[in-house]
């Protein structure tokens, strides 16, 4: 499971087996980092995106015009805000050893890892609706729009839950260590196999796929367009008005918000991806400084993983102009005039057609 708050579970069942140890030279360093890191991170990104996916959401929703982009965008800070609560409640539980029961460890963990999956996801098909939006720009308004952005968010949504429904059955609740883990029956390590890879595959793989040729498709197709536009400059140059060159500056913004984003979560998800082709074939022994220098790894890796819930907002801020004067314009209070106003609102209206 790509769910990173019981990776400790792995370490105990070590110990616990093992009457008297004698750890590597350098294991015990390594494995105290790494333990660190794995009980304060969730609280670094707790700190720093909720926040600001709040903010997101309160600047998106005061532009008062929503679509397909908005739609997607208010809806992404709304699930990384849920992911990062539900896994930051669910590793205080087991920190403090609280009894949640069966029923709990199954729901908690179906939701982390359903929120978190659901996140990456939503990311995803902002990605293919503006690589549509740009390959096919005469088209946008007929089939992207605010209710098929919903169909699919929904039916993407359903897919996911279905796929984890598993879980519903493969956890348990482990008395002695008060601990959620995988159910221990014969019976389900086949169907503990499957849930694994569906999960991996879904949470990881295809979104980094997915979300790497989008971005290099949507760079050659601006590419192609530019040269176009290029080699007809003059004729543009005559033809074009302020109207056209503020939507054209519209198109940029949006661009650079989504670019910039999926390039985060790209960058972020790879070690993960990385960390599970190599676990296939990396074998360790326990209480050897490879043992510890491997679970080290795996913190860093959903350390940067799980910071792809808390990013969006300061990559927005960043990389978006017209975003940015909107966040600091309803943080000073200021009163902009009415053409100021009007020019912001078109903006995310614009987007909705796009």
């Amino acid at each position: 499971m790509h769910y990173n708050i019981t990776e400790q579970e792995t370490v105990i069942n070590v110990y616990s087996n093992i009457t008297k140890y004698v750890t590597e030279s350098g294991y015990d360093d390594i494995i105290n980092v790494a333990f660190f890191i794995n009980k304060y991170y969730l609280w670094v990104i707790l700190v720093i995106g909720f926040p600001g996916n709040m903010a997101t959401i309160v600047t998106i929703t005061r532009a008062r015009s929503f679509g397909s982009f908005t739609l997607y965008v208010i809806l992404l800070a709304f699930v990384d805000n849920l992911a990062i609560l539900v896994k930051t409640v669910v590793y205080q539980l087991n920190q403090n050893q609280v009894n949640i029961a069966v029923a709990g460890c199954r729901i908690l963990y179906f939701l982390g890892n359903f929120l978190a999956t659901f996140a990456n996801w939503i990311l995803v098909l902002m990605a293919v609706e503006r690589l549509v939006a740009v390959r096919y720009p005469l088209k946008i308004k007929k089939y992207l729009n605010s209710k098929t952005s919903s169909f699919a968010v929904f039916l993407v949504g359903a897919v996911i839950a279905g796929a984890y429904s598993p879980i519903l059955w493969v956890f348990s609740f482990n008395e002695k260590y008060r601990l959620c883990e995988f159910s221990r029956k014969t019976s389900v390590f086949k169907l503990l196999l499957i849930v694994y890879w569906t999960n991996i595959s879904l949470f990881a793989f295809i979104p980094f796929l997915v979300l790497a040729m989008c971005n290099l498709l949507i760079v050659l197709v601006i590419r192609k367009s530019f040269r176009i536009r290029h080699s007809m400059g003059e004729t543009y140059s005559q033809t074009s008005n302020k109207q056209t060159n503020y939507y054209v500056s519209v198109q940029r913004q949006i661009m650079l918000m989504l670019f910039t984003s999926t390039l985060v979560f790209v960058v972020f998800l790879f070690p993960l991806c990385a960390f599970h082709v190599a676990n296939a074939s990396w074998q360790v022994t326990p209480l050897t400084r490879a043992y510890a220098a491997k679970y080290l790894m795996n913190q860093l890796a959903y350390l940067l993983c799980d910071s792809t819930h808390a990013v969006n907002f300061y990559v927005y801020f960043l990389s978006a102009r017209k975003f940015r004067c909107h966040f600091l314009q309803m943080m000073t209070c200021s009163v902009a005039s009415s053409r100021e106003m009007s020019l912001l609102n078109g903006y995310w209206k614009r987007s909705i057609q796009t």
